[in-house]
């Protein structure tokens, strides 16, 4: 999985609303999201540090249908961080995200793909 498809894949899942409390809570915009998660703009590491943070805690409350983000998912320089991986492990090189499917998304959706 490339370092963008799993925000994108974040993204498809979420709501609207779960988009924007994401943004607001990491200090960015939904737009700003959409152009990470397109690989139109590289993540910081303290974007990729707040991410990681706000997924993790959109997940719990959303019982596990929203996956978390890593920042090694999305920082670059956080993928090579020595420290990083001592603290991550195995996630840090491979996330454990969840297969979302187009039918996946219908069925979260009432049928409605887009």
């Amino acid at each position: 999985m490339t370092s963008m498809n799993s925000l994108k894949l974040w993204m498809r899942a979420a709501t609207p609303d779960e988009q924007e409390l994401l943004a607001e809570r990491a200090g960015t915009s939904r737009q700003y999201l959409y152009q990470l998660s397109g690989g139109f703009r590289v993540c910081s590491a303290d974007l990729g540090s707040a991410l990681e943070r706000e997924t993790k805690a959109m997940a719990k409350a959303s019982k596990g249908r929203l996956p978390i983000v890593y920042r090694t998912d999305l920082v670059p320089a956080c993928r090579a961080c020595e420290y990083a991986l001592k603290c991550l492990g195995p996630i840090a090189v491979a996330s454990e995200f969840p297969i979302v499917t187009e039918a996946a998304l219908a069925d979260s959706e009432g049928g409605a793909a887009d």
